[in-house]
């Protein structure tokens, strides 16, 4: 499924493609903590709801003991063979949002406080979105027009649904 959204002010896009792992451990049992760290070159977020990011990688907490990880080839590998990790990547659609407006079309869909004080960078949370179970991720708040990005993590096979559903938002907003 290829989706794509251009309207002023709010991008809508396919993520970058990265390789998604699934990690499942203990951040107090210090062994996992530094093999993460050698894996990935970023520590284990052990705050709820946060992530880290390195050069190449990310990670997102999803609970006490699930990690969500982003990165290339090479770090994926390692982690599959070093940590057990468990590849995602073909199950989920990853969309970018972003824009001055990606706060008002991610707000139409669910109930978290998007503000910038309460929903930082760094942020994420698992949510329905539109009856759809998602993890929203406030990646920055830089690329298109200094305004945030977020990415959207959902079933991949709920993509044509959701897509249609984020075009229907759309045009709700009158963007």
């Amino acid at each position: 499924m290829s989706l794509r959204i251009d309207a002023p002010d709010l991008r809508v896009a396919e993520a970058p493609d990265r390789r998604r792992l699934l990690l499942r451990g203990r951040a107090e049992d210090a062994v996992f903590a530094d093999e993460v760290r050698w894996v990935f070159g970023v520590r284990l977020p052990v705050y709820p709801c946060t992530s880290s990011e390195g050069d190449d990688a990310r990670c997102l907490w999803l609970d006490p003991t699930t990690w969500l990880t982003e990165s290339a080839d090479r770090e994926a590998d390692l982690a599959i063979a070093r940590l057990g990790a468990i590849e995602i990547g073909d199950a989920r659609l990853v969309l970018a949002v972003e824009g001055r407006r990606a706060r008002d079309l991610l707000a139409v869909g669910t109930g978290v406080d998007l503000d910038p004080e309460m929903f930082p960078p760094g942020r994420v949370v698992r949510t329905l979105f539109g009856r759809v179970t998602a993890t929203l991720h406030h990646v920055d708040a830089a690329p298109l027009l200094g305004s945030p990005l977020f990415h959207l993590h959902v079933d991949r096979a709920a993509g044509p649904w959701f897509g249609d559903w984020l075009r229907a938002a759309v045009q709700a907003l009158e963007i």
